[in-house]
């Protein structure tokens, strides 16, 4: 089965990590990145965790910890844990993705290609992360590293010429790189 790319704000909205580990951190960075307010909650943690602005909660999870939550992520690497976080996401209409565990899904995480205002994401299904991974690198090199700047600019001009201008001129920031 083929999932829909749906791109949604996360912009303050809360998004539960269970688990503390590597793991863990990597989908806490990523959600950073958009806004999110993101919870943690684990046992314990990695050290990394500290460095960053996520709300880590040093226990075992409980399901009142999703109240409020707008996606989850279940990173344990506890599967009777993550199975429980699943299907607590589950009947409260929660989005959950459980890592390496696609039956426990309701979306994936998708690899990412990020440039200023440009995300990229890349997903198989949950048929192969390795694979989207290998995929996200081979983009990042196709992309040019001037991506962000191309975007700003054609932002810019939005709205300020015609329509064949506009293509144009995009097209032609585009070649330039």
């Amino acid at each position: 089965m083929n999932y829909f790319p749906m791109f949604v704000s996360l912009e303050g909205k809360k998004c539960l990590i269970a688990g503390g580990g590597k793991v863990a951190f990597g989908k806490a960075e990523k959600l950073l990145l958009f806004g999110a307010d993101v919870v943690a909650v684990a046992p314990s943690f990695i050290p990394q965790f500290e460095k960053i602005s996520a709300t880590l909660v040093r226990g075992a999870y409980t399901p009142e910890l999703l109240d409020g939550a707008y996606l989850a992520i279940a990173a344990t690497d506890d599967k009777a844990v993550n199975a429980r976080v699943a299907a607590d996401c589950r009947a409260r209409g929660i989005p959950i993705n459980s890592a390496d565990d696609k039956e426990n899904c309701t979306f994936f995480f998708p690899a990412l290609v990020l440039r200023g205002d440009v995300t990229v994401g890349i997903s198989t299904g949950g048929a192969s992360p390795y694979l989207a991974a290998r995929l996200r690198e081979r983009a990042e090199e196709a992309f040019p590293q001037s991506l962000k700047e191309i975007c700003e600019r054609a932002k810019a001009l939005r709205g300020s010429v015609s329509a064949e201008e506009y293509a144009r001129a995009v097209e032609d920031m585009l070649h330039e790189n």
